[in-house]
């Protein structure tokens, strides 16, 4: 961005629309560059920074829709704007459904009304790209892994926090040589759950790093479990999005699974609490927004979370979020049993905790728990709170502007039907509140 000028990029195969776009935007002080070539506009997201892209979606051979996903992956800040006829209901319906889309803009339009949509869409990309460069700040400040060497040595497994896990005994060297097939190296213990523990490894194959989660033995006797298992697994193989930790590969060794996933270089939000014990606003408002819009192509694609806590969010040493677990939490396609709770109760939904069918306001709900303790430095429920005070929802959040503790409020009501009805929608209401009040 020469000199903090803004740059809009101007998408439409129509030159006469082009050169009215130009005309309706001459008097912003931004650099306006048209284009009629799709092609060519990729190549332009990909070599220079855009803050706006304004986009029509049926274009020939490339249309709107691969443009935008371009965008998205050359700069996650940017805003898109979408150009569209009434008429356009499939492209239109598609760019909703892939998501990043800030705004439509109806055919025809006025010029003042355009001009004005896209200066509020670079005032909103200045937030943005301020929040993302304070989390990077806050990467660089984190220690980071001082990648000493993978030896063969594996800890012993460790039993997992929930009582109906049998403890995992120590594996035999020759367990470890059948289980790993000699491919993987495991290291050090990077954390351990209800559903497992993670180890560091190394690909011998590849000569890469990566995670690997060792499950537990609720895994290798539960059938219903394992075929479960099984089927998220291959749902949340297909996730391929920048800021959800890649599952690569479920295997399986004498009736022993593991996960090989890939390997993050980080701090947790929960390490990163320990720390700091708070975070500034805009580092929660950024933190919350990507996470929104990660969860928001999850649940597109029938995935849910189930297990968001600050400990499975994690910044990596360039200041990249990523959220780990999705997909291994979720791996249970049952509903719980009254007597066994996957996860940590105090961040699930009443829903979940009760064993009702889920929808992705119970990631909404949590979602919301975690902005609260990222915004305050204090938990909503204590970790000694009940299951059944748990399920009447936090009953006393504060130490917040009171608009802003309706937007939590709103996004962790105990009956899902009166939260936000997404995570997307729960993030634009907390970003706009905080910018109008501050």
């Amino acid at each position: 961005m020469p000199n903090g000028v803004h740059t809009v990029l101007v998408v439409d195969d129509e030159e006469s629309i082009l050169q009215l776009i130009e005309r309706q935007l001459i008097n912003l002080p931004f650099i306006i560059i048209p284009t009629s070539s799709p092609a060519e506009a990729i190549h332009i997201l990909q070599t220079r920074e855009i803050s706006v892209l304004l986009c029509d979606l049926n274009m020939p051979y490339i249309d709107g829709n691969m443009v935008l996903s371009a965008a998205k992956e050359a700069n996650p800040n940017i805003i898109s704007l979408v150009m569209t006829g009434a008429a356009d209901q499939t492209a239109t319906i598609r760019a909703i459904n892939e998501g990043g889309i800030w705004k439509f803009v109806i055919k025809p339009w006025k010029g003042a009304e355009l001009a004005e949509l896209v200066g509020e869409a670079v005032r909103r990309y200045a937030v943005f790209s301020r929040q993302q460069t304070q989390l990077e700040a806050l990467a660089k400040e984190l220690p980071v892994d001082d990648e000493e060497p993978i030896t063969n040595e594996i800890e012993e497994m460790i039993q997992t926090e929930v009582e109906q896990e049998k403890p995992l005994r120590k594996l035999s060297e020759q367990e470890r040589e059948n289980l790993l097939g000699r491919r993987y190296e495991l290291g050090s213990v990077l954390g351990e759950g209800g559903t497992g523990t993670v180890y560091k490894a190394h690909d011998q194959l590849l000569n890469m790093p990566v995670a690997i989660k060792m499950l537990g033995s609720r895994f290798t006797i539960d059938t219903p479990a394992i075929n479960a298992l099984k089927h998220e697994a291959r749902i949340a193989m297909q996730l391929s999005h920048r800021h959800i930790v890649r599952i690569h590969n479920l295997q399986t060794e004498k009736g022993r699974f593991f996960l090989v996933m890939e390997y993050v270089n980080g701090q947790t939000f929960d390490e990163i609490l320990k720390r700091y014990r708070k975070l500034p606003l805009d580092t929660v408002l950024q933190t919350v927004r990507i996470c929104a819009e990660a969860l928001g192509y999850a649940h597109r694609h029938h995935v849910l979370h189930k297990d968001l806590k600050p400990a499975n969010l994690m910044l990596d040493e360039r200041g990249v979020l990523k959220i780990i677990d999705f997909g291994v939490a979720c791996l249970m396609e049952g509903q719980p049993e009254a007597d066994f709770v996957l996860g940590t109760p105090i961040y699930m939904s009443p829903e979940q905790l009760t064993g009702q069918n889920l929808d992705n306001r119970t990631d909404v709900y949590s979602l919301g728990l975690i902005a609260y303790e990222l915004l305050t430095g204090n938990k909503a429920f204590h970790p000694d709170t009940s299951v059944e005070d748990i399920v009447l929802g936090p009953q006393n959040l504060k130490g917040l502007h009171k608009d802003i503790l309706n937007i939590l409020a709103k996004a962790v009501y105990p009956d899902r039907d009166d939260r936000w009805d997404t995570a997307e929608e729960f993030s634009r209401a907390l970003t706009d509140t905080c910018n109008r009040i501050f």
